[in-house]
């Protein structure tokens, strides 16, 4: 089935929009959330869908997180989208980062739903995210609540529309349309508990359990 199809598919399961909403996209530069932009793009006149664009920049990274707002504010501008982009410094943040980064953006989201800019948030979220989360939650000891993994629409309004996408799709997406993206440095270090899951236990579950263990987990 075309990834454009599988998405809306996606979004009439899970009655993730309704007819002439106003919708957020957060959109980070990275493959996930430039494919989630373009896609929602061709979609929305199916439910007469506003979009926007949003963006927090952490100052983690910094000139490549700066070039990272520069490239969504041209992309948004490109596709003719209004944009909002805010800057957080989370350099001083004690403890995970990576935990610091996540409740930074879910903050910035939710105010934007709760201020009535937005109604929707979609996030760029994909198949491979989805057995990563199950993954490091059940390692971690979660119960059969933290197993469900990432919902794909919550109550407080973030819905994922490409949850039933696989990575390599978007990629492949991304260059059958010559579209460009962003990659971010930190998504290589195993410093980050997610990297070590997704570069190397998945990969080696895959090679020696189970080459369907992604769409297992998912």
């Amino acid at each position: 089935m075309p990834l454009l199809s599988r998405i809306a598919g996606t979004i009439e399961r899970h009655s993730m929009f309704q007819a002439g909403q106003t919708a957020g996209v957060a959109v980070s530069g990275g493959a996930d959330s430039v494919c989630l932009l373009h896609a929602l793009v061709e979609l929305a006149p199916r439910w007469n869908l506003r979009l926007s664009v949003l963006h927090l920049d952490h100052g983690l990274r910094g000139e490549e997180s700066r070039r990272d707002a520069e490239f969504v504010r041209e992309l948004a501008a490109r596709l003719s989208l209004p944009a909002t982009i805010r800057a957080v410094d989370l350099t001083a943040s004690s403890g995970n980062l990576e935990q610091a980064g996540r409740h930074a953006r879910l903050d910035f989201f939710r105010e934007m739903i709760s201020t009535g800019a937005v109604e929707r948030v979609a996030l760029g979220h994909t198949r491979n995210d989805q057995a990563e989360t199950v993954l490091f939650r059940f390692l971690r000891g979660a119960g059969t609540a933290g197993l469900a993994g990432i919902r794909p629409v919550t109550d407080d309004g973030m819905v994922r529309p490409l949850l039933e996408t696989d990575r390599s799709e978007v990629e492949e997406f991304l260059r059958d349309r010559g579209i460009a993206w962003r990659d971010d440095s930190t998504n290589t270090s195993p410093a980050f508990a997610r990297n070590r899951i997704r570069h190397r236990l998945l990969p080696q579950l895959a090679r020696e359990w189970n080459p369907a263990i992604v769409a297992t987990l998912s």
